[in-house]
């Protein structure tokens, strides 16, 4: 390959770039874009986190932890334990349940 070639495709990708980061910048497409694709809940990690609770059969984070769980869209959360998320409607059974009678939380 000829050094004026390397040098062309070099300059043909810089430019592009340049003209995507400008298009960006001005438009803000690609911003809303990700910011769409990226859902900001995570009601799956939590349930997921929870269920590991009770198959580690760690009582006390399961009944005194709290979690954070952030529904789509909002940037703050809710933080609830694992006992009480269980209880949730928008868990939808999908928690295992841990008897917390016996434990006292600090």
């Amino acid at each position: 390959m000829a050094v004026t070639t390397v040098i062309m495709i070099i300059l043909s990708i810089t430019v592009l770039t340049i003209l995507v980061v400008f298009f960006n910048s001005q438009t803000g497409f690609l911003s809303k874009w990700f910011k769409t694709q990226n859902t900001a809940s995570n009601v799956d990690a939590v349930v997921s986190a929870c269920d590991g609770l009770v198959t580690s059969e760690s009582v006390y984070a399961y009944c005194c932890g709290e979690k954070e769980v952030v529904f789509g869209g909002n940037k703050t959360g809710v933080k609830l334990s694992c006992d009480n998320i269980s209880r949730a409607d928008w868990a939808g059974g999908r928690v295992r349940e841990m008897d917390c009678s016996s434990v006292k939380c600090a």
